[in-house]
């Protein structure tokens, strides 16, 4: 999505030039936090890549196109650079060009066994991008597919059935007479366009849409004609879930024409979270559009480090000129991540149109990791948090009662933090996927791996905000209200359940706020609960029981719980915006009066 509210900040050295890349076969075995693709190894092989002169936003937004052909040579892949005008499509719309290159023989299409297996090959032509002489990387669930020849069709198709969570988004032609779907396919949904009846047929399955008395030409009720878009002669079908297009069209050969409609109808709408075993699709968030308001490098704050700061505001249609007092939300992004990305990750501004307040998404100030125990030596991430809530009380009706903070990872950890540190600030706290690590965890083992340039030493082993914390809470006894959002299978954080031999971050944490608030900390483990924890109640979000929901009440009878965990099977770490609908459907019963006494609404 080219939208101008994304900062471009990826420049390659070879921008504007076709670049052949190494794609060893043995894969990597480091973990990009959200970003990580798992690919079996293979042989050694090369790709040729192009980045758009007119740089990329940061990795996470942006979006990656491989064009699959049967010619492994540069000649090949200059042709249709030019012939559909890719080239200048990836200028105008900053998106990364890979043109994977298929070995002797053809694409693996039939997933043979004696072959190489080409579906591991592209998933490892996204994994080297962060280490590569281009030096752009871009979103595991922004990764499109176009197929220029019968044999990449079917093997994009393959991929659809047997990986649906690596293909995001594809563009394929007819099949080979031969090709069948694999008698194995997941049939899981698939944002596509297709010209084969056969692909048509499975993807309106798989998607949700009736197939019954369809042919290729067929109408459905729930299928837009779409004409007249550049030779693009297609009908657009929407099955279970709006956000997944299927676009059945014409055979025909692809253009420039037609690869244009694709992109601004399919691809740059498109963005699948890898927060299910196969993923799930949400809208794209077209910022500019709906009035975000950008702040980057913005030195206005005036704050004593010196330091530029980046922040987005989103002030909802009906509260734009309003006087009355609205609630204030800020969501904090995970390390190596953006304020953008945290917003579509979350949806925040969605359940503000909702709801009726004003959202803000600031950027950590170094290198996108916050300085979640205020080491001196960083930038101030405290400081600018209080100096940003401030401005946004300058600048419109903010309730001063009704400021909450939410986060996810690293985002979350500061959550942790700045609700312990300022009790008297924020009314509740939504953390995502991250635990008191402030708190908990030793400086300079969590920041050595993020922040360049400091060694153990310089970091040191000190958490100054823990220590701000303490005296703030021995000045005055605070209750601190808790929504705590977490992934059953987040091998990064903390794998669930819990046993009465843990003690971690997670149990700390948990046992922290529960001390914090005066919640009795007796038969804290549960070993017949999914969780391992024991709680005053325990329930299911949803029929098929995969959000456990437990709640933690302190001595007020009668009142709302203090602590609440929502603990998501199937979830590495990640987040689904539904989870930031329970948050603040949790947090908004809570405000703050001015001598910092909790208020329940």
């Amino acid at each position: 999505m080219n939208d101008k509210m994304n900062p471009l900040e990826q420049f390659s050295p070879f921008a504007g030039e076709l670049t052949e890349e190494l794609v060893p076969g043995e894969t990597t075995k480091k973990i990009e936090h959200e970003n990580a693709v798992i690919a079996a190894s293979g042989s050694d092989r090369t790709m040729y890549c192009y980045a758009p002169k007119s740089g990329c936003p940061a990795s996470k937004q942006t979006q990656i196109l491989m064009v699959l052909r049967d010619d492994a040579s540069r000649d090949s892949a200059e042709k249709l650079l030019k012939e559909w005008e890719l080239d200048k499509l990836a200028e105008e719309e900053h998106f990364l060009l890979l043109f994977p290159n298929p070995v002797k023989g053809g694409w693996n299409y039939d997933n043979a066994a004696d072959r190489e297996n080409d579906m591991d090959f592209l998933l490892r032509c996204f994994g080297i991008l962060r280490g590569s002489k281009i030096r752009v990387n871009g979103f595991n669930g922004m990764l499109f597919y176009i197929a220029a020849s019968e044999g990449a069709s079917a093997l994009l198709s393959t991929m659809a059935a047997l990986k649906p969570a690596n293909v995001s988004a594809m563009m394929t032609g007819p099949l080979p007479a031969d090709y069948a779907f694999p008698a194995e396919a997941l049939s899981i949904e698939t944002a596509a366009w297709c010209t084969d009846a056969r692909s048509i047929y499975y993807l309106k399955k798989a998607n949700g849409v009736s197939t019954e008395g369809q042919d290729m030409q067929g109408k459905d009720v729930r299928g837009q004609d779409i004409h007249g878009l550049d030779m693009l002669d297609a009908v657009l079908f929407t099955g279970r879930n709006p956000e997944v297009r299927l676009f059945a069209g014409k055979e025909m050969t692809f253009t420039a024409g037609t690869v244009r409609a694709a992109w601004d109808k399919l691809f740059c709408l498109t963005r699948r979270w890898q927060n299910d075993t196969h993923g799930s699709y949400a809208h794209r968030t077209a910022f500019t559009e709906r009035g975000f308001v950008a702040h980057v490098e913005d030195t206005s704050l005036h704050l004593e480090d010196g330091y530029p700061r980046t922040w987005f505001e989103y002030v909802p249609k009906q509260l734009r000129g309003c006087t009355e007092k609205v609630p204030l939300v800020l969501y904090l992004h995970g390390v190596g991540c953006v304020p953008l990305y945290g917003a579509e990750q979350s949806n925040w501004h969605d359940v503000a149109d909702k709801e009726g307040f004003i959202v803000v998404y600031p950027a950590a100030t170094r290198e996108n990791c916050w300085n979640i125990f205020r080491l001196p030596n960083l930038a101030d991430d405290f400081s600018f948090i209080l100096a940003l809530i401030e401005h946004m009380k300058a600048v419109y009706p903010i309730d001063g009662r009704r400021i909450y903070i939410s986060g996810f990872s690293m985002g979350g950890m500061m959550t942790h933090a700045l609700a312990n540190t300022y009790p008297e600030v924020f009314a509740a706290a939504a953390p995502c996927n991250a635990f008191h690590m402030s708190r908990y965890g030793d400086p300079a083992a969590v920041l050595k791996g993020f922040v360049a340039g400091y060694t153990e030493e310089e970091l040191g082993h000190i958490s100054y905000s823990k220590s701000m914390a303490d005296v703030k809470n021995s000045a005055k006894d605070y209750l601190m209200p808790i929504f705590q959002n977490a992934g059953y299978d987040d091998g990064i954080i903390a794998m669930w359940p819990v046993t009465e031999e843990m003690d971690d971050v997670r149990t700390e944490t948990l046992k922290w706020w529960k001390r914090y608030n005066h919640i009795s900390e007796k038969s804290f483990t549960d070993e017949d609960t999914c969780t391992g924890l024991a709680a005053e109640e325990t329930f299911y979000e949803d029929t098929e029981k995969r959000y456990v929901h437990q709640r933690w009440y302190g001595e007020e009878e009668g009142k709302p719980a203090l602590m609440e965990l929502v603990v998501a099977k199937r979830m590495q770490h990640a987040i689904h915006p539904i989870q930031i609908e329970w948050a603040w459907d949790y947090i908004k019963q809570f405000g703050r009066a001015e001598d910092g006494t909790l208020i329940v609404f």
